[in-house]
């Protein structure tokens, strides 16, 4: 993000942001489980199934560090940190539908969790983040037909 290359962030960081991002994944997955159990009418299974498995494809496809669909790290970043607010504000709402008030707690780490995330993102420069960092390569030009003309060391004489 901010810095160069050469620039590396210290392996306790890394590995505090990928306990913190690993948390605040299994608690987004609890966030939609909770929600399908209080909003979705149908028997716990099932409702739970419709809305965590195209949950984790979404996931999969888009915000996981091996992602097929690759965003830049920042759009990344931006966006995964919305969603765990938006899982955080999922989880107060469900559990305030249907559970105990003193489970709001979750709720609230949640949100800390996402804001020790965005602070350990900011301060290392997005380095902390398992991301690809290679630069793209350019598309070879296609090739001219075969002229005859001599290659390599010929054409240098």
């Amino acid at each position: 993000m901010g810095k160069n290359s050469s620039q590396r962030v210290s392996p306790v960081l890394s590995a505090i942001y990928a306990v913190v991002a690993f948390l605040l994944e299994v608690g987004l997955l609890f966030a939609a489980a909770l929600a399908a159990i209080a909003f979705i009418p149908w028997p716990i299974i099932p409702a739970i199934l419709v809305v965590v498995i195209p949950l984790l494809i979404l996931w999969g496809i888009f915000f996981s560090p091996k992602a097929v669909v690759k965003f830049r790290l920042r759009t990344r970043m931006l966006l995964i940190h919305l969603i765990y607010i938006g899982g955080a504000y999922t989880l107060w709402l469900s559990v305030d539908h249907s559970f105990y008030e003193q489970s709001q707690i979750w709720a609230i780490a949640m949100l800390a969790l996402t804001g020790i995330s965005a602070i350990l993102v900011v301060a290392t420069g997005g380095y902390a983040v398992p991301h690809d960092r290679t630069p793209k390569q350019a598309q070879p030009l296609p090739q001219a037909e075969s002229s005859g003309a001599p290659k390599g060391r010929r054409a240098a004489r």
